[in-house]
């Protein structure tokens, strides 16, 4: 049990890697087909700026029986952290809430998520979030409730209830409702981290992506 934590971070350091690849791979042809797609972007991954904070998710999912079943990996893209103010303002954007001050919100992301046995690799996307509110239950955490949709084999899934939650400026929690993603994602919130200046430039094999939206 002692090797458990090394040996799930190495595996999702693998297929971080197949992500970076396969989402550079994919050609600007394949437009109409992607569902979720917004304006596909780059950026570099240890690296902020004044509007977005970028991360990794790099995750372990459990089954039924509380046991590892699923590795999730892949990049999310906010300007959410970038927000100083809890106040929120309704507006007739696709995003019916926005922080004042600030444009829309953005929380999107795009990861793989395979069996710990290797098996039944598929891509999964979370995009249109819709703030509804933003807490702070203590000085290291910051919580954004809302709304988002999510693409599953059988579509996409709109409105679903969720909540991120940073914890101080370095992890990131990703929780949709169970019940409107039938626990395709268990019952653990979806974690992951969120890229910093100093922890130095990117590794060689893992060039920035451009990073799109796919749907399996």
């Amino acid at each position: 049990m002692a090797n458990r934590p090394i040996a799930v971070i190495m595996a999702a350091m693998l297929i971080l890697a197949i992500v970076v690849i396969s989402l550079n791979n994919i050609s600007s042809s394949s437009n109409n087909s992607t569902a979720l797609a917004q304006r596909p972007f780059r950026f570099t991954p240890f690296g902020e700026n004044r509007n977005y904070t970028f991360g990794a998710i790099s995750s372990v999912q459990d089954d039924n029986n509380g046991k590892p079943a699923w590795i999730l990996t892949g990049f999310w893209k906010t300007n959410l952290i970038n927000h100083t103010t809890t106040m929120t303002t309704p507006t007739s954007n696709a995003n019916s809430s926005t922080v004042q001050g600030a444009g829309a919100n953005v929380f999107t992301a795009s990861f793989r998520m395979i069996m710990t046995n290797g098996s039944a690799m598929h891509t999964h996307t979370i995009a249109d979030f819709i703030l509804k509110n933003k807490s702070m239950p203590n000085k290291t955490t910051t919580v954004f409730n809302g709304t988002a949709s999510a693409s599953l084999r059988e579509g996409i899934v709109p409105d679903i209830p969720i909540s991120i939650k940073v914890m101080n400026n370095r992890v990131i929690s990703i929780w949709l409702d169970p019940a409107k993603v039938k626990d395709h994602y268990g019952n653990t919130p979806i974690f992951g981290i969120v890229f910093k200046r100093e922890m130095g430039p990117p590794p060689p094999s893992l060039p920035p992506p451009n990073m799109r939206m796919p749907m399996r």
